[in-house]
């Protein structure tokens, strides 16, 4: 019993980190895209792109647990996680434009896994353990040196940082509110799907004053493709399917591995310098990502 406990456990947590790899590609795919597009536009259109995929899939494969999702008191976690969904991709694109990607990204990342153990510790009992802490403190300080170490730092904006925090508290509601939405049953795919209605519906507010020209260009149009198919529709079923056996803080911090991947990206498809902080810095995040797998 206890092995397949723990087999099932680490199933989800490689599912979780494999939905934090794909949305470690975002970055570099949005400095792709041609002309200068608003993030929030960007942000809402791979939503949109997020949403109609897995609607599709959702309604091929079994209709029936479609409809069966917002049952029992789900409906409440799937309404709440959309919000949290929304209001991340709004908080860390506006963070990012004032305090730049690397300080942005680095606050965010802070705040999300420390969040999700305190809420999951109120919702569920689960007190986090000390290896997560270890490993929670280790990542991070990988994540820090990844992104400090790219030289990528803009001037502090304190309304920035309020923004990345904001960000990061979103991040890790959403992680909090979809494990309780997995935790009452139902489908992976139904209810990320659900997730996704009430995201995209709460993101056309602020999309409905945005230019949305640049979704004519072609190659614009493969790379908005990228990031809704693989970027959020396969990363966010990933994740949501892994934390049916995967408490939030773990699930929150299994999404270091997010920044990891951006950077080794963007050096090897952008050319940007690997330096030795950099180089730490995957060292760390690889070895707290190890030490997690086994708490």
């Amino acid at each position: 019993m206890t092995t397949t406990s723990s087999t099932s456990r680490t199933g989800g947590a490689l599912l979780a980190l494999a939905g934090a790899m794909l949305w470690g590609t975002t970055g570099t795919s949005q400095a792709l895209l041609q002309g200068d597009p608003s993030p929030v536009a960007v942000g809402g259109l791979r939503a949109i792109v997020g949403m109609v995929v897995l609607l599709l899939l959702a309604l091929v494969r079994d209709p029936a647990a479609l409809r069966a999702a917002p049952a029992e008191g789900r409906w409440r976690w799937l309404l709440a996680a959309g919000v949290c969904v929304a209001c991340y991709q709004l908080t860390f694109f506006a963070a990012v434009a004032r305090t730049g990607v690397a300080v942005g990204t680095l606050v965010m990342l802070t705040t999300a896994p420390l969040v999700a153990g305190l809420v999951g510790w109120v919702l569920d009992g689960n007190r986090p353990g000390r290896v997560w802490t270890l490993a929670t403190v280790i990542s991070l300080a990988g994540a820090a040196l990844l992104v400090l170490g790219s030289g990528t730092a803009a001037p502090l904006d304190v309304g920035g940082l309020l923004l990345a925090v904001c960000a990061g508290a979103a991040f890790a509601l959403y992680a909090v509110t979809g494990r309780q939405a997995s935790q009452h049953g139902g489908d992976p795919l139904a209810l990320v799907s659900l997730i996704f209605v009430v995201a995209a519906a709460v993101l056309t507010i602020p999309m409905a004053s945005q230019d949305l020209t640049f979704v004519t260009d072609g190659r614009n149009l493969v790379v908005l493709l990228w990031l809704g198919v693989a970027a959020t529709a396969v990363a966010y079923l990933l994740y949501q399917s892994g934390m049916r056996t995967i408490d939030a803080a773990t699930a929150a911090t299994l999404a270091l591995a997010e920044p990891m991947v951006a950077n080794l990206l963007a050096v090897l498809v952008l050319g940007e310098p690997f330096t030795w902080l950099m180089g730490l810095g995957v060292a760390l995040v690889l070895g707290g990502l190890g030490l997690l797998s086994r708490a």
